[in-house]
């Protein structure tokens, strides 16, 4: 009878090690059957929006290659219903629709806008003459951040600017440094970037602004900027958000679900700051369109994008007051709008 008691657990035993052994191999197989079909399923599947979603967010990142060197471009131009004639023609300012009331002062208002998707930040600044650029001191070896670019310039507020090239001294590319501006910069009237062999016929997405408080959205040259008078300005690329009181953007979900920052101005010449949170579980961010939309319910006649993702950042009154989403907080820049004193 003993031996009888002793036998029938080692047999569970046996059955229980059987038992976990076939649980752990099923959820093995499933795993490998997710890893392998997954892909399958975005890429050729019915999931159109979301798809195209994803997809267009890590385009609109300094991590587009991870798309670009897996999926041949017509093909990835067919996954986002991009024709191939999708070129439209470029729309030009008409400097009549702004005219600029405030002149003098620095009054600057804060606002909040709380979406599904993400939060906005907003300052409107009543005095576009006190828009300047700012540049990184450390040119060619390091960016700044945003708020030690104000802090320099006994900022009011600013927000971090366009385009740089993301390498550092040693050629090392994607280091995060934002050590130099892409395309050019234009501070107090002159070319500030870049310090040599200029070449002022080279058209440049740009967002700039006038002798006269004028904000210009759109392509232009160096040479054609210095004939409009332009004092302040640097380059990003397209799209363009809004033209003469016009929507630029018509896809929804342009560039996919990002952080953001844009500027925009008004009839009377009030000058939008926009920065939008994002890459959090909670809010993903923006696209374009949604960038857009909160330009055009502000009054924005004309409004053009900056660097978003790790890069957006918004800077009041001695504080960041949005959520940078860079791993250390807020990341280096090449450049910034601020509001002088």
């Amino acid at each position: 009878m003993d031996k009888q008691v002793n036998r029938r657990p080692k047999k569970r035993k046996k059955k229980k090690k059987s038992n976990t052994k076939v649980l752990l191999r099923g959820v093995l197989d499933m795993l490998i059957f997710l890893v392998v079909t997954t892909p399958l399923v975005f890429f050729l599947g019915p999931y159109d929006n979301t798809r195209k979603t994803l997809i267009s967010t890590v385009l609109a990142t300094r991590h587009a290659y991870l798309i670009n060197d897996i999926i041949p471009k017509p093909l990835l131009d067919k996954m986002l219903g991009i024709e191939e004639n999708d070129d439209s023609a470029e729309v030009f300012q008409d400097m009549k629709k702004v005219n600029v009331k405030y002149t003098v002062g620095n009054e600057v208002n804060r606002y909040k806008v709380h979406e599904q998707r993400f939060d906005a930040y907003i300052l409107e600044i009543k005095n576009p003459l006190k828009v300047k650029v700012a540049m990184t001191k450390f040119l060619g070896k390091m960016g700044q951040k945003t708020s030690d670019m104000a802090g320099e310039h006994n900022a009011v507020a600013a927000i971090n600017g366009g385009s740089f090239i993301d390498k550092s001294s040693d050629g090392t590319a994607y280091a995060g440094t934002g050590s130099e501006p892409g395309g050019f910069v234009i501070s107090g009237g002159k070319v500030v970037y870049p310090q040599g062999n200029v070449n002022e016929n080279t058209i440049e997405n740009v967002v700039a602004f006038t002798k006269n408080g004028e904000l210009i959205v759109g392509d232009h040259s160096i040479s054609q900027l210095k004939k409009l008078n332009v004092q302040e300005a640097m380059c990003f690329r397209k799209p363009n958000i809004i033209i003469n009181g016009v929507r630029q953007v018509k896809n929804k979900m342009e560039e996919g679900l990002n952080p953001r920052t844009a500027v925009g101005q008004k009839a009377d010449g009030t000058i939008i700051f926009l920065v939008i949170d994002g890459r959090k579980v909670t809010s993903p961010g923006a696209s374009l369109y949604d960038v857009q939309e909160i330009m055009m319910s502000r009054g924005a006649v004309n409004a053009g994008a900056l660097d978003g993702g790790y890069s957006s950042t918004m800077y009041y009154k001695g504080n960041v007051i949005n959520s940078p989403n860079a791993w250390d907080g807020e990341r280096s820049v090449a450049t910034a709008f601020y509001v002088e004193q």
